[in-house]
């Protein structure tokens, strides 16, 4: 019997070391194919940006292409659900996403958020979005806004994306008093054209989606939702600034399938790591284009700042579930 337990457990150590071995083999041989990376969000905004500029120099660190798809609707989460039950832990199909991850949980829309992925990497951090309004707005402040829509309810049509930061924004505005109009309007870049146009009347959009209309005097930004104002755009007050407990930071977040082998991930967030801290294109492109400058987390730090930001949404989903239908009138 001693005999039959010791062969038993030579043969176990033995299997063991052959799973070890086979996954420090492909992590060794990690990719041989092409990578597809998962952007919830639609093309033009900085969510989108900030994926084709980690897959364009992610190509050339890993030695396959790094292919963005755009998986959008509902704040994110046609992207998450799809990504979650449709993708095998292998390394070859990535995510990204930033604080609508954690908005489309807290306000039901979504069953999945961070913990039932892999977080590799936070990889960059954006300017902050700002509340913007056309240049004949009566007013200059979001105070000014919100009494000018208590003044005339549903006259100002405000743009959100269902399930995502700007849907946040537009339930605590609401719970503040303000009577919008609310309209569901898809992504950054998308409620950019509708203001433009004159079918919105305020939105909330990254600082450089709104920049250049800013210059030529067609909008203007009140208020960046930003936890501190952005160093390129010091002159821009953050909405806690002006007496508002409300903040989000577009944190660029990469994921892979859970159950992906640790050896895997591993290569991808020294690559990553590789990719922002030490690629002067890179730094210069991203700068460029949306004002940021290069920002890495970690794995582990990565997972204790998701999970606070995670933490924050969750404590307010009763109220926010309780505004989701104010939103939808």
């Amino acid at each position: 019997m001693r005999r039959l337990l010791t062969i038993l457990t030579f043969s176990m150590m033995g299997c063991l070391f052959l799973v070890g071995a086979n996954l420090d083999a492909k992590a060794a041989d990690y990719p041989t194919k092409s990578i597809e990376l998962i952007c919830t969000m639609s093309a033009g905004g900085d969510s989108d940006f900030n994926a084709r500029v980690l897959a364009k120099y992610l190509s050339k660190e890993l030695g396959q292409s790094v292919v963005v798809t755009n998986i959008t609707g509902a704040g994110g989460s046609v992207g998450t659900d799809e990504f979650i039950n449709n993708s095998k832990p292998d390394g070859y199909r990535l995510y990204m996403n930033h604080g609508s991850l954690h908005s489309t949980t807290a306000f039901g829309i979504l069953q999945y958020s961070y913990f039932d992925m892999e977080p590799i990497t936070i990889f960059g951090w954006g300017t902050g979005e700002v509340i913007t309004v056309r240049k004949n707005f009566p007013g200059d402040t979001v105070k000014d806004l919100i009494e000018a829509s208590k003044k005339e309810p549903n006259k100002y049509r405000f743009g959100y994306n269902p399930g995502a930061t700007s849907h946040y924004l537009a339930v605590k505005l609401g719970l503040l008093g303000a009577r919008f109009n609310f309209v569901a309007s898809g992504s950054a870049a998308d409620r950019v054209v509708g203001l433009k146009g004159g079918h919105l009347d305020v939105i909330v959009a990254g600082i450089p989606n709104v920049i250049d209309y800013v210059k030529t005097g067609e909008f203007k930004m009140l208020s960046n939702c930003a936890s501190q104002r952005a160093a390129m755009y010091a002159d821009i007050a953050t909405l806690r600034e002006q007496g508002y407990d409300i903040s989000f930071d577009p944190s660029y977040t990469l994921y892979a399938p859970k159950g992906t082998p640790a050896p895997i991930l591993n290569k991808i967030n020294a690559a990553v790591k590789n990719v922002v801290l030490t690629n002067k294109d890179y730094a210069a492109e991203i700068e460029k284009a949306f004002a940021q400058k290069p920002f890495y987390l970690d794995t582990p730090a990565s997972k204790e700042l998701l999970k606070k930001q995670y933490d924050a949404f969750m404590s307010i989903k009763d109220e926010l579930r309780k505004g989701f239908a104010a939103t939808k009138k």
